[in-house]
């Protein structure tokens, strides 16, 4: 899957805009669901720090789970990868990272490896996909993120609202 993952289109978070960034979880339990084909019709794009998460827990995931995750990146060779500046397993620099967009991003969102992504979020103007209830889709985050004129949705219908 590594192969498939490096020949994804990249672009640097400067320069990504107005994209529906997907979280890691909900690219995983998709995958599970075999339900990621529907997936499609909007600019989708995955962090380079989800992308590494993915790679690293898809070796513990069930054969066909896998199976469905190649199959959707190769049926979407335009998903953009936004390339951030930070690694999974990293946590200063993490931390850094989201304080460097926003300083009181890390009382929303505790946990700085989620909270990556928001700040990624928040740099390309970009809505979310997740189904971490416990950290990144609550009301506290979502009234928070209004300023930012984001959105961070657990499902894909919601897209369409």
């Amino acid at each position: 899957m590594k192969e498939l993952f490096a020949s994804l289109q990249r672009v640097p978070m400067t320069q990504a805009r107005h994209l529906v960034l997907l979280d890691t979880c909900f690219v995983i339990d998709l995958a599970e669901k075999r339900k990621l084909h529907k997936l499609s019709h909007v600019p989708l794009a995955i962090t380079s720090f989800n992308l590494e998460e993915l790679e690293h827990v898809a070796r513990r995931l069930h054969d066909k789970t896998k199976e469905e995750l190649r199959h959707f990146f190769k049926q979407h060779p335009d998903m953009t990868v936004v390339d951030v500046p930070v690694h999974p397993g990293e946590r200063e620099t993490e931390h850094s990272f989201v304080e460097g967009i926003d300083a009181s991003l890390l009382q929303k969102v505790p946990d700085a490896s989620d909270a990556v992504l928001i700040a990624a979020a928040i740099v390309t103007k970009s809505n979310v996909l997740t189904k971490d209830k416990h950290h990144l889709f609550t009301a506290q985050l979502e009234n928070y993120l209004h300023a930012y004129d984001i959105q961070v949705w657990k499902e894909w219908k919601d897209l369409n609202h």
